[in-house]
């Protein structure tokens, strides 16, 4: 049996595609900037809600609930790469961070 596209991924999808429209729609001097903030704290919270509904579901099947079990998978596995890929922008940054100290003035 087929399973639909589940709630969660059309949410996680879409959170990706509004960070990337407004950047794109930024305009300099408009109220539609978007700030590096903005789209970092939108990140985070996306990144919070992947590996909360993994855990919920992850809970649910060990409670011995009616969960499907491909749908825990994708969620764990959507979450692990959510994470990774936070982790390694934020080791580009550190060392980005770095790079930039060890300039001489």
């Amino acid at each position: 049996m087929v399973n639909g596209i589940s709630p969660f991924g059309v949410q996680s999808v879409q959170a990706g595609t509004n960070a990337t429209n407004q950047i794109k729609n930024k305009q300099d001097g408009s109220e539609n900037q978007v700030s590096f903030s903005n789209v970092l704290k939108d990140s985070i919270n996306a990144l919070n809600q992947s590996q909360n509904e993994s855990d919920k579901l992850t809970n649910a099947l060990a409670l011995g609930q009616d969960v499907n079990l491909d749908e825990v998978m994708i969620a764990a596995q959507k979450a692990n790469i959510t994470l990774t890929a936070a982790t390694e922008f934020r080791n580009k940054a550190v060392e980005a961070y770095q790079e930039i100290m060890r300039m001489q003035m």
